[in-house]
């Protein structure tokens, strides 16, 4: 019996050593062994020695009890071959010791092999001398060669096709001489007994194969099952443990070091203590209270923690879980889920933040509106002249807060914003716009707008746009002053009817003299020429508040930036809309 296992261990170890010794294109592409198989190739490694020292025992007593009866020169042959075998198995264990194979199918074709290597000095003695020894010496050899068949079959049933190789190749010469070459009715009664003592053994071991088809199937699905999990885990950025506070110990789901930033084996199998240490310490007394309030009553615990990674990164995390009770109410462990909440509470600070600008824009917006209406009505004579007016100012700041809307408050093409403001009162042939591309950010947006609005009221009411061949000119430009850039705009108003300058400041020209000095930190030069009128307006690249500066534009390179494609590549359509209307009413866009 021993024997037996002891080839099969054999087999194995001389298929693990050929596999890791064999080329990289041998091997390469062969499949990775299960956990299953990896256990059965385990088994039969831990029980090689014994096995080979078995047969080199089972040899020698068969040699002794053949002495005599068999020419020494076939004895001598026939105990070197197996005493051979036997060693080279166990050189090649101890040589190979705790390496596995690459491949679980190579490692039972040869073990099969070794298993009939092993078999074979056995069936030789049977077919060579069965009939022809004393009665005690069969008696001797027919109870060996039993037992090595039937230990060699359990032990080698981890490998049911190397089992049931060896366990043939003993057994069956016998049988067939037993039967057909020798005529004693003894011999005939021996072979029948030889053919049924092998189908019970093959029966054993197809039973057994059954059995290890069943558990490949159920270690697969396992696996699967753990593959999915894994990936749900991953997915969900969320990490499976299991807490055992009496060892201190920790197991944690295998994507713990993505989301943790430990070492993989720290991640998995780590002490609680060493978790702990890493929570922000703002945190970290409310959740050793959570943890140390658990009870049978209230077994469950759900905490939101700052945890700090070990490359200084910090995340926030989400841990719910369940304590697990004895009878003395002493709780034995603790499972849950901890996930990656950090998206979540960046997103929850991002939308406090817009809820906070968008209070303080919406503040804006009815401070403008109130302030709108009460100059728009102190400079009205009628209820009529009122709301035109005042329509068209609040038209002009919708139309400026659409544009921004639609970049997601990042900002408005200059060209766009020009556009806009033209477009009611331009006839074909009306205007020239003409500037670089210039984004105007959000603070600057509605300033600029205003102006322009006042300006274009104020041409077609008395200026350019109230004659048929008035013309307007609208065109930009980029500079330095010295000390920064500035975006210098500039209206200029021809062929319209002689200007002459007003004797009272209306609203409309406080307007535009004062918004953007006063909301930008700008200059605005309004000359009333007889030829037409002209207005500088000069915007700095950034409004230097009490905190912080803050842009004002931004201008498109020839080479710009990735987050200047962006953003262009943003209001391109918007931008290419506003041209063609452009174009379409006659104007020189450029």
């Amino acid at each position: 019996m021993l024997d037996k296992t002891g080839t099969l261990l054999a087999q194995g170890r001389l298929l693990k050593v050929q596999l890791l010794s064999a080329p990289a294109t041998e091997t390469g592409m062969q499949t990775p062994l299960s956990l299953f198989q990896r256990r059965q190739l385990e088994v039969i490694a831990r029980v090689t020695p014994h096995s080979m020292a078995a047969h080199i025992l089972n040899t020698t007593v068969l040699a002794v009890a053949m002495a005599g009866s068999i020419a020494t020169a076939q004895l001598v042959i026939w105990c070197t071959y197996s005493y051979a075998v036997a060693l080279i198995v166990l050189y090649r264990h101890s040589r190979n010791r705790g390496r596995v194979p690459r491949s679980f199918q190579r490692a039972r074709r040869r073990a099969t092999v070794y298993a009939c290597f092993l078999a074979l000095p056995w069936t030789a003695m049977a077919v060579l001398h069965l009939g022809e020894l004393a009665h005690e010496q069969e008696l001797i050899l027919i109870a060996l060669t039993a037992g090595m068949a039937a230990s060699g079959t359990i032990l080698l049933s981890a490998l049911p096709v190397a089992a049931f190789s060896y366990m043939s190749g003993i057994l069956i010469p016998s049988a067939l001489k037993s039967l057909l070459f020798l005529n004693a009715k003894g011999y005939l009664l021996l072979g029948v007994l030889v053919v049924s003592y092998w189908w019970f053994l093959a029966a054993l071991i197809s039973k057994v194969a059954r059995e290890i088809s069943e558990r490949k199937r159920i270690d697969i699905a396992l696996k699967e099952s753990e593959v999915r999990l894994q990936q749900t885990l991953r997915a969900g950025q969320m990490v499976a443990f299991a807490w055992d506070p009496k060892t201190g110990w920790s197991r944690r789901s295998e994507n713990a070091s993505e989301i943790l930033g430990l070492e993989a084996q720290v991640a998995t199998h780590g002490l609680g203590n060493d978790f702990l240490t890493r929570l922000h310490p703002d945190d970290r007394k409310c959740f050793s209270t959570q943890i140390k309030a658990l009870s049978p009553e209230r077994p469950a615990y759900s905490v939101s923690f700052r945890f700090i990674r070990p490359d200084g990164r910090e995340v926030w995390l989400e841990e719910t879980g369940r304590a697990e009770f004895d009878e003395a109410g002493r709780y034995v462990r603790i499972k849950g889920l901890t996930c990656d909440i950090t998206d979540r509470k960046r997103a929850q600070e991002q939308q406090r933040l817009l809820v906070r600008e968008l209070d303080h824009r919406v503040k804006n917006v009815l401070a403008s509106v109130g302030a709108v209406a009460q100059r728009t009505r102190e400079g009205s004579g009628s209820v009529d002249e009122f709301l035109q007016g005042f329509d068209g100012r609040i038209q002009s700041m919708a139309n400026a807060h659409g544009l921004l809307s639609r970049s997601h408050w990042q900002g408005v093409n200059l060209k766009e914003l020009v556009n806009n403001e033209l477009a009611p009162c331009v006839t074909t042939g009306g205007a020239s716009v003409e500037g670089p591309d210039i984004l105007v950010s959000a603070e600057a947006a509605q300033p600029i707008a205003i102006v322009l609005h006042e300006l274009v009221t104020n041409a077609s009411k008395y200026g350019a746009l109230s004659a048929q061949r008035g013309h307007i000119t609208v065109r930009w430009r980029c500079r330095y002053d010295g000390r920064a850039e500035v975006l210098s705009i500039e209206w200029i108003e021809a062929g319209g009817p002689a200007v002459i300058a007003p004797t009272q400041t209306g609203y409309g020209t406080r307007c535009i003299r004062s918004l953007i000095p006063y909301e930008l930190g700008g200059t605005v030069d309004l000359v009333f020429d007889p030829a037409g009128v002209r207005c500088g307006i000069d915007v700095p690249s950034k409004r230097h508040d009490s905190s912080e500066a803050v842009p004002l534009f931004k201008t498109f390179e020839s080479n710009p930036s990735p987050d200047q494609k962006l953003l262009a590549e943003s209001h391109e359509a918007a931008a290419s809309a506003s041209t063609d209307q452009g174009q379409s009413r006659g104007w020189d866009v450029s």
